[in-house]
């Protein structure tokens, strides 16, 4: 009976030593280990229960599958964090459109707004607001086919803020409904957030890579 406890014992004692070199825990070769020394030492009158030893495979094969699966999801997470570092930096110096209906007037030059039409439209205009919500000018558009489309304003005050609206109709002056877009320069990839976003000309915070709808040019 002494044999049967020191070889088990031991057995135990290196399956923990393993484990303390392992702080994720037991590995398949510390299971193993532990089979083995039960099989050996068990009581010939009572030999271990055949469905017990399959619930220990089946608890390492767990295990296993755990460990590969988590070596997985981070190799995956890597990757996209790889590929967009590479998207967005690919973007540096090009003038994209992203979600959003404002803008601060540049110090030099005219604003560029960006707006989309599902169908083409016979005549179309842009309100702009200052930041308190006031008109302060419209631009005219004309005819406007469907897509992304573009407009140019230099009336507004550098550094400030503004918002704008399309509003379009149909050769029957039915509404077309616009999206309105913001657009501007990106001038920079930002790393300080938990995926890279993107310093864009005209607007006050690093834009989300989810947030771009569309590059114009650049």
């Amino acid at each position: 009976m002494t044999a049967v406890t020191n070889t088990t014992s031991a057995a135990a004692s290196t399956a923990s030593s393993s484990a303390s070199n392992n702080p994720g825990g037991l590995t398949s070769q510390d299971f193993i280990k532990l089979m083995v020394a039960e099989l050996k030492d068990q009581n010939p009158s009572s030999p271990t229960n055949p469905q017990d030893l399959a619930n220990e495979f089946a608890d390492m094969a767990t295990v296993n599958g755990i460990n590969a699966l988590q070596s997985q999801v981070a190799s995956i997470q890597a990757g996209a964090a790889a590929a967009q570092l590479g998207q967005a930096a690919g973007m540096v110096g090009k003038t994209v459109a992203l979600k959003g209906d404002g803008f601060i007037m540049p110090h030099s030059g005219a604003a560029t707004g960006a707006f989309n039409l599902p169908s083409a439209a016979a005549s179309a205009e842009v309100k702009i607001s200052d930041a308190s919500g006031k008109q302060v000018a419209i631009v005219p558009l004309g005819a406007v086919p469907a897509g992304t489309g573009t407009f140019h304003w230099n009336g507004g005050t550098a550094g400030h803020a503004y918002s704008f609206s399309v509003l379009a109709a149909d050769a029957a002056g039915n509404a077309v409904q616009a999206t309105p877009y913001a657009t501007g320069t990106v001038t920079s990839v930002d790393l300080s957030g938990s995926t890279p976003s993107l310093s864009v000309s005209g607007q006050s915070a690093p834009t989300p890579l989810s947030n771009i709808q569309s590059i114009l040019g650049g």
